[in-house]
C-alpha cells in the first residue's frame, strides 16, 4: 500500500494509536475472557514518521550524450596569463574610469590575457561583478575598488551654437 500524502499518513498513524489504546482499555474492562485478533498493522509508538522524499531520485538526472565531461574529477584549466581578477583590476586602474564589459574585454586582449573559455565575453560578463577588487558603478559599468569614482561623472556639454537669425538648433 502506498500513501501519497504525508498528511494522510499522519492521520492514519494517529488513528492506529487510538485503536491500540482502545484495545488495551477494552482488555482492562473485560479482562482475559475476550479474545481479540492481532492488529493487521503494528506501528511503533513514539517513533517519528519520515515523509517520503520529493522530486527525482538521486542519479536519475539527464546524462550527457557525449559521455562524461573531459574535466570531471580534474582541476579546471587556468589561463597561461594568470588569474582573471588581477587582470581586470589592472585594466580598470589603467583607464581610471568606469568601463563596460566589452571595453574591459578589449583591454584584456590588449594585455595579452589568454582565455580558456569558448565565449570570453559571456564569461567575463558573468564573473566581473563577483571579482575581488571590482565594484559595479551603474548599469553595466564597473570600476576598480581603489578608484575614487563615487559615481559616473557627467560629461561637459558645450552650449548650443546660435544661428545668425537667433534661432537655436
Amino acid at each position: 500500500m502506498t500513501i501519497k500524502n504525508s498528511q494522510i499518513l499522519k492521520q492514519s498513524f494517529k488513528i492506529a494509536q487510538k485503536i491500540e489504546r482502545l484495545g488495551t482499555k477494552l482488555h482492562e474492562l473485560i479482562g482475559a475472557t475476550l479474545e481479540l485478533p492481532e492488529p493487521a498493522i503494528v506501528l511503533p509508538v513514539g517513533e517519528a514518521v519520515v515523509p517520503r522524499r520529493r522530486g527525482r531520485p538521486p542519479g536519475s538526472g539527464k546524462k550527457s550524450a557525449n559521455g562524461p565531461s573531459p574535466l570531471s574529477g580534474k582541476p579546471r584549466p587556468r589561463s597561461a596569463s594568470g588569474p582573471l581578477a588581477p587582470a581586470v583590476v589592472k585594466v580598470l586602474q589603467r583607464y581610471n574610469r568606469p568601463m563596460k564589459v566589452t571595453e574591459i574585454l578589449i583591454g584584456l586582449e590588449q594585455d595579452g590575457y589568454q582565455w580558456t573559455a569558448k565565449n570570453p565575453k559571456q564569461t567575463l560578463y558573468v564573473r566581473v561583478g563577483k571579482l575581488a577588487g571590482v565594484r559595479k558603478i551603474g548599469d553595466g559599468l564597473y570600476a576598480s575598488e581603489g578608484s575614487s569614482l563615487g559615481g559616473i561623472a557627467p560629461e561637459t556639454v558645450a552650449p548650443p551654437a546660435e544661428t545668425p537669425f537667433g534661432q537655436v538648433f
